[in-house]
């Protein structure tokens, strides 16, 4: 599923303008007049070929590129000739991605200097994702995803503005827009307000799959001021933002539950359910920065941010089919039940920054940053259900707090070149507060406190060698979930070495160990990456890499609702190894090879006490090789073959396999 964006016709047409323009360039010379500008760039062009072979929603979760004409990358710069008295001193615009990739995106820039800058922006994301729902598991039974599924874009787009009133004085003017739509395929079960205690029984045997268009949207427009005096510099900025949600879902045929393995809702068949969801929220937004030195040894910093959204949300529902009306499902009788809800939300969020930098010594520096941030969000919203029985009313008041008290303290030595040590320590006390109804809700209000020493260090013994390390060490006095870690201690090291000028290695190494003893949660990782580089000349290079990380994870699951067992142990562990090759080599002077390639191999299972496991070993490489010529005055053909596939040991049902062919022009002008 593929969308456009009001800022699309923008980028084509000016696209478009410049086009015939760029074609009669080519043959005569490397760049032309284009008005006052002196004007250059290039594009590449060209088709691709896809052939898949399996599951091709894997492959679109993972790749989806498909067949068909592509704008691949396109550029335009120009720089005004003279020293007229033009609009612009100069322009850039660059695309790439058109024609249908997952990925597209265009910028323009147009800039006169010491009288403004102006910047549009614009990407799109596409996001699919659709697992093999109909899978059977190795224990015979349905269910290797919740039947969750979706297919989406998302479009960000932007506009900045920078007027440069004098040296030290500008004004800034923003526009953002921030947008999802698309088709969601997810599931739901069909609760309501006033509903018995014995239709919970219905609710957990059936979820149904159901299907709908979902549309998300956010503006920010701001204004704002910049101005350094001295040592000082302020930024202020106030805006407008906001935000608007609406998802509609509807069962696409009448249709028996996802829990095709329960024989007791084989009856149970929902003919119609409808839900329309709209959510609206509107904010005022202020934002202060500043930054400055009281003292020649004293910098201060800071900044304060206030965000009050709110607005109105609403439900509208309505379901019928049938229901069992003995245990064994055997006999169903009609229902039909109608839900409808209505509420105002108010969001308020402060953030205040404050932080110092004091020089003790020249090679000795004293950090000090403090940040509080208060949230709170409040719901009052009015219930309307009805079913056979009757009509239910209520209304309910929701609020949560949350604020946090942040304090870091650091120290930063340099007691020799090449050397920098920064130990420090963050203290964290955050606060969660529920309240429903005007009664505080002691299961979901918690206040935890945490330390946490912090360090890095940097070593560059001599100019070919050097090595930059940190160290966390969490500590909190509560957890707030059942996989809230207690502890949490971590380190990393980056590794660089230039054996010779021509050939580098750089290695990364990560640990990270979680606990949390009450719920038997624990989580180690360990991840290593290094990546040997040789460059012989401008004609050959070459790298190779291999990094191997493993995940080991257990805790213990209480289910609240379902069949036994309600207690059980669950434990993942993943080894994963990546080996990663490149070469990229032009033995004439117009002919060049390049080819890259990692091969993907995971290992360990996911398991759940007394049951067999769903998820294990995978395959997965892929391999891109390409050969261009350049044609003189021409440009350069370019011809890409990539191969990959995934295999899966356990279950089967995502394999796939894909092979694509892209052919490929450039043309400088």
């Amino acid at each position: 599923m593929k969308a456009h964006s009001a800022f699309a016709p923008l980028f084509l047409s000016l696209f478009g303008l410049g086009w015939p323009a760029l074609l009669c360039a080519q043959a005569e010379q490397a760049s032309f007049d284009w008005g006052p500008f002196r004007t250059e760039g290039s594009a590449t062009a060209g088709y691709r070929f896809v052939s898949i072979g399996g599951y091709k929603p894997a492959f679109q979760q993972l790749f989806d590129l498909e067949s068909g004409f592509r704008l691949f990358d396109f550029s335009l710069t120009g720089k005004a000739q003279g020293t007229g008295n033009h609009f612009a001193d100069d322009f850039q615009l660059t695309a790439s991605g058109l024609g249908g990739d997952p990925f597209p995106g265009g910028q323009l820039t147009i800039r006169k200097a010491k009288l403004y800058d102006l910047r549009v922006n614009y990407r799109q994301s596409y996001y699919y994702w659709d697992q093999n729902d109909n899978a059977i598991l190795p224990n015979g039974l349905h269910g290797l995803t919740p039947n969750h599924n979706w297919a989406t874009v998302r479009r960000f787009g932007s506009l900045n503005f920078v007027l440069h009133a004098t040296n030290n004085l500008h004004f800034r003017f923003e526009y953002d827009r921030n947008g999802r739509d698309g088709t969601i395929f997810t599931t739901r079960v069909l609760d309501y307000y006033g509903a018995p205690a014995s239709w919970g029984t219905f609710l957990r045997d059936n979820p149904y799959y159901v299907i709908g268009p979902v549309n998300e949207s956010s503006n920010r427009f701001a204004g704002g001021i910049d101005y350094t005096v001295k040592n000082w510099t302020v930024h202020y900025t106030i805006g407008y933002q906001t935000f608007d949600q609406a998802f509609n879902w509807s069962n696409p045929v009448p249709e028996r539950s996802i829990n095709i393995d329960s024989r007791a809702n084989a009856k149970e068949l929902l003919q119609n359910g409808n839900w329309n969801e709209f959510r609206r929220l509107n904010a005022p937004s202020s934002e202060l920065f500043f930054n400055g030195k009281i003292t020649p040894r004293l910098t201060w910093r800071g900044d304060f941010l206030y965000f009050r959204y709110s607005g109105p949300s609403a439900i509208d529902a309505s379901y019928n089919g049938t229901t069992r009306a003995n245990a064994t499902g055997s006999v169903v009788a009609p229902y039909a039940i109608s839900l409808n809800s209505t509420a105002q939300n108010v969001e308020p969020n402060y953030v205040l920054d404050q932080g110092f930098t004091y020089q003790i010594k020249e090679w000795w520096n004293f950090d000090a940053d403090y940040r509080f941030n208060r949230f709170t969000e409040t719901g009052a919203a009015n219930f309307l259900g009805r079913d056979a029985n009757g009509t239910y009313t209520g209304t309910t008041n929701q609020q949560w707090r949350e604020s946090m008290n942040q304090l870091d303290l650091r120290m930063e030595f340099t007691p020799m070149t090449g050397l920098v040590i920064s130990p420090g320590i963050r203290l964290l006390k955050r606060d969660v507060l529920a309240i429903a109804d005007g009664e505080v809700d002691p299961v979901r209000t918690l206040r935890t406190k945490t330390a946490w020493p912090i360090g890095s260090v940097f070593y560059q013994p001599w100019k070919q060698f050097s090595v930059r390390g940190d160290f966390q060490s969490i500590t909190n006095n509560t957890s707030y979930t059942r996989i809230t870690p207690h502890t949490d201690v971590g380190t990393r090291w980056l590794f660089r070495l230039h054996l010779t000028p021509k050939l580098s290695l750089e290695d990364n190494l990560s640990i990270r160990n979680r606990k949390l003893l009450d719920t038997a949660f624990r989580s180690t990782m360990r991840g290593n990456a290094a990546t040997l580089s040789y460059a012989l000349n401008e004609r050959f290079s070459a790298f190779a890499g291999f990094s191997y990380d493993s995940f080991f994870a257990t805790d213990s699951v209480t289910f609240i609702r379902g069949t036994p067992p309600l207690n059980t142990i669950w434990r993942d562990q993943t080894v994963n190894r990546v080996w990663q090759l490149g070469i990229n080599a032009q033995p004439m002077r117009r002919l060049g090879f390049a080819f890259s390639g990692n091969f993907v191999r995971s290992t360990g299972l996911g398991e759940i006490t007394d049951e067999l496991p769903r998820f294990g070993p995978l395959t997965f490489p892929m391999a891109t090789a390409t050969v261009h010529y350049d044609f003189p005055r021409l440009g350069r053909l370019a011809v890409d073959l990539q191969r990959t596939y995934y295999f899966e040991q356990i279950v089967r049902a995502n394999d796939f396999t894909a092979n694509l062919l892209t052919i490929r022009w450039t043309v400088g002008f």
